[in-house]
């Protein structure tokens, strides 16, 4: 048997340096994955953790671009997190759907606790501040997996170029109205993780958020659909935020426009319907596009 020969990538190739650190529970590290295209390859790739662990949270700034760039990753350790060696894979993904990875080897060392010094005498008690909320974004941490309804009239695009609010993407989602499945209406929730309608163990605690912001436009003007958030209320491990949060049906312009959900006093604790549009052939006769763009918590 004759040596076998790995032959290079003929697209893009995805590093990361460094490729390994170690910290405490509880601990955030720095890494920088870089994209570069070969022989002019110039489709946005889009950066993902695969399969992340439970406890690990990733952050890319940028998440997506096109070759060649460098992305500033944040890895996050949850201070729960049982000490032991970890491999993260980084997933590239082109918007033609050529996928490469590397790896990132991750100590995670137990949390120490130091020590109380004694005080010889009380000290007068802090009044405590509330925690800083670090904004989420949606499409990093959310899988638009939840299809409903007549999900046969819609199409999905999530890395759309054409008039994005952001550079250099943002999503389009189609829906035809032609009643598919009998429903009349249609609908996508954005879930974590991937496909979970309360059945699998995931979800967010997003306690601190005190709202969700993002932005639509229509492709002609006069769309209409329904944004919210939780309210998936089946399985073992149902939303926290049983019933959902919503913007309530709205007609949307032709132009980018911002909309909020507020979510002040809102239980948050575990959220794994990170959002979701609606809308049905009573609103749209016809169908309709519907562009969205920097959904986020905040």
């Amino acid at each position: 048997m004759g040596p076998i020969i790995f032959s290079p990538p003929s697209d893009f190739s995805i590093s990361i340096d460094p490729s390994s650190g170690a910290i405490q529970a509880g601990g955030v590290l720095p890494t920088t994955v870089t994209v570069k295209g070969i022989q002019g390859y110039d489709h946005v790739v889009r950066l993902s953790a695969d399969e992340q662990l439970s406890g690990i949270v990733l952050s890319f700034v940028p998440q997506y671009g096109k070759p060649s760039y460098s992305s500033d990753v944040t890895i996050k350790v949850d201070s729960n997190l049982p000490a032991g060696d970890y491999t993260i894979i980084i997933k590239g993904i082109g918007a033609d759907g050529k996928e490469h990875s590397c790896s990132y080897a991750l100590t995670v060392k137990p949390l120490v606790k130091p020590t109380p010094t004694p005080t010889l005498a009380p000290t007068p008690t802090p009044i405590p501040t509330p925690p800083q909320f670090t904004p989420v974004y949606v499409p990093e941490a959310y899988y638009p997996s939840g299809w409903m309804g007549d999900w046969g009239d819609i199409t999905l695009d999530d890395s759309y170029t054409g008039n994005p609010h952001s550079d250099p993407i943002c999503i389009k989602i189609s829906y035809s109205a032609a009643k598919s499945q009998g429903e009349g209406w249609a609908g996508i929730y954005w879930q974590h993780p991937d496909s979970n309608w309360g059945d699998k163990i995931g979800g967010y605690d997003l306690t601190g958020a005190i709202k969700l912001t993002f932005w639509a436009r229509g492709e002609k003007g006069g769309e209409k659909a329904e944004f919210k958030v939780g309210g998936i209320t089946t399985g073992k491990y149902p939303d926290s935020l049983r019933l959902p949060a919503s913007t309530g049906v709205v007609t949307l312009s032709d132009n980018w426009q911002q909309y909020t959900i507020d979510l002040t006093g809102k239980d948050l604790s575990h959220i794994i319907g990170g959002f979701v549009l609606v809308t049905n052939k009573n609103q749209n006769p016809y169908g309709c596009t519907i562009y969205l763009d920097d959904i986020r918590y905040e």
